[in-house]
C-alpha cells in the first residue's frame, strides 16, 4: 500500500501530478529540484519540504517518483541514496530497465499518457496511466495509487510504452505543430483562427470512430493535382511547400494501402 510519497521533479507533470495527489488525500513528503526555488514553488503548493540535494531525500516513504527529463533518469540512479520504497519514473520512452540494480522494494514506471504545459494543471481523472512493476508487490501498489486519481489504468510493457509514446508524437505533437503552421498562415491574411476550429472537432470525431485513414478528405486523398499545385505555390514564401508535397504523398500512400 502506498501511503505517503516523494516526488523528484517540479515541472509541468509534476505540478500538475502533485496537484492530483494532493486532491486525493495523500500526503507529499518531499519535492525535489535541482534548485531550491523551483522546489519550493511546487512544495509549498502542496504542503511538501522542498529540497535539493539527494541527501536530504526521506528515505522511508511509500514510493518515489521521479518526474524528471527523459536523459536525467539514468544520471541520478547511481546516486540515490538507499531507500525504502518502491521508485517509478513517468517518462513513456525510458525502459523499466533503467532502474535494475537499485536496492529497494521494488521498481517501475507509472506513465500518464497526456500532454502537460506550463501553467496549465490537468485533471488526472481521465488520463490513462500506464503501469509497468519489477515485481507483483509493487505492480498491486501502483495500481491501487493509480485508481485513486484516474479511471483508466492500463499494464504496459516497457516496448508497447515506447510505441505508444512514439504515437502520441504523432497525435499530439506534430498535429499542434500543423496547428502552429494553420495560425500562423491565417493570421498573417487576417483571417480569425476560430474559424478552424469546428473543422479540427469534427475530424477528431470522425478519427475515433474508427479508422482515421479512412476518414480522410482533401484535394491529396482526391488526388486534385490543380489544387495542390496552387497550394504548393502559395506555401513557397513560407518555406512550406516540400511539407506540404511530402504530407500529401504520405496520405496518398496510406489511402491506397488502406483501401487495398
Amino acid at each position: 500500500m502506498i501511503h505517503d510519497l516523494v516526488l523528484l521533479g517540479a515541472g509541468n507533470l509534476a505540478t500538475s501530478l502533485a496537484v492530483a495527489v494532493k486532491n486525493a488525500g495523500l500526503p507529499i513528503l518531499q519535492v525535489y529540484s535541482r534548485t531550491l526555488e523551483s522546489a519550493s514553488k511546487l512544495a509549498n503548493l502542496v504542503g511538501a519540504e522542498p529540497i535539493c540535494r539527494f541527501e536530504h531525500l526521506q528515505t522511508k516513504a511509500s514510493i518515489y517518483i521521479v518526474a524528471l527529463p527523459d536523459d536525467i533518469i539514468a544520471g541520478i540512479v547511481p546516486v540515490l541514496p538507499e531507500l525504502k520504497g518502491f521508485v517509478v519514473h513517468t517518462s513513456g520512452s525510458t525502459p523499466i530497465s533503467v532502474f535494475e540494480g537499485l536496492r529497494v522494494k521494488g521498481y517501475g514506471v507509472f506513465y500518464p499518457f497526456q500532454t502537460f504545459s506550463r501553467g496549465r494543471i490537468v485533471p488526472f481523472s481521465k488520463i490513462p496511466i500506464c503501469l509497468e512493476a519489477s515485481n507483483d508487490e509493487c505492480y498491486a501498489s501502483l495500481e491501487q495509487f493509480a485508481s485513486k486519481l484516474s479511471g483508466i489504468i492500463v499494464p504496459m510493457s516497457s516496448e508497447q510504452r515506447r510505441w505508444l509514446h512514439l504515437s502520441g508524437v504523432f497525435a499530439c505533437n506534430f498535429t499542434n505543430h500543423m496547428l502552429a503552421l494553420a495560425y500562423q498562415l491565417t493570421t498573417k491574411h487576417h483571417i480569425s483562427f476560430d474559424l478552424v476550429k469546428p473543422l479540427v472537432e469534427e475530424t477528431i470525431r470522425k478519427a475515433f470512430d474508427g479508422n482515421p485513414a479512412l476518414s480522410q478528405t482533401g484535394p491529396a486523398v482526391r488526388n486534385d493535382i490543380k489544387t495542390m499545385e496552387r497550394h504548393v505555390q502559395m506555401l513557397s514564401a513560407f518555406g512550406l511547400a516540400d511539407l506540404y508535397k511530402e504530407l500529401s504523398l504520405s496520405i496518398q500512400k496510406l489511402s491506397k494501402e488502406t483501401k487495398g
